[in-house]
């Protein structure tokens, strides 16, 4: 959690041990890359029920929203993500960038049920802190009034 000092201190907080940082972007405002860890990738396959199935398909004719499917593609997500995570833990990063999704829905093992499939990838990266970083733009500016409203007051 950032705080007010560790802003006008114009550096990122240390990443604390086991925190992993991701982002779809190639890196982190204020922080630099400091070693490529590799690859990392989650993968989670779920299947609805028959009884379910049958539920959902007769709302597609009554329309609303699915939530049984829904709630399979969250829970899809979060353990791709969560999978990710881990193989970046073990390969020692403290940062995930190039995060992209590939979602699909699909046969789930069952004749005629429906699934989900996620794969979540990037690549594990260590991170630090740049020292005396200042951002720019809107950022940078609202910083600036906060550190010269500070040695004013």
């Amino acid at each position: 959690m950032l705080n007010r000092d560790d802003l006008l201190a114009f550096t990122r907080p240390e990443l604390k041990g086991g925190q992993i940082l991701m982002t779809g972007a190639e890196g982190f405002d204020g922080y630099e890359i400091v070693e490529y860890k590799g690859m990392v990738w989650g993968i989670s396959v779920r299947a609805k029920d028959f009884g379910q199935d049958c539920a959902m398909g007769c709302k597609m004719f009554t329309g609303g929203e699915l939530n049984s499917y829904t709630a399979l593609s969250d829970e899809s997500r979060q353990k791709a993500v969560n999978r990710m995570l881990e193989m970046a833990g073990r390969q020692d990063g403290n940062a995930i960038i190039n995060v992209d999704f590939e979602l699909g829905m699909g046969g789930g093992g069952k004749q005629g049920s429906a699934g989900a499939n996620v794969v979540v990838h990037g690549t594990a990266v260590v991170i630090k802190p740049i020292q005396g970083y200042v951002p720019t733009g809107a950022i940078g500016n609202i910083l600036f009034e906060m550190a010269s409203q500070r040695s004013q007051g």
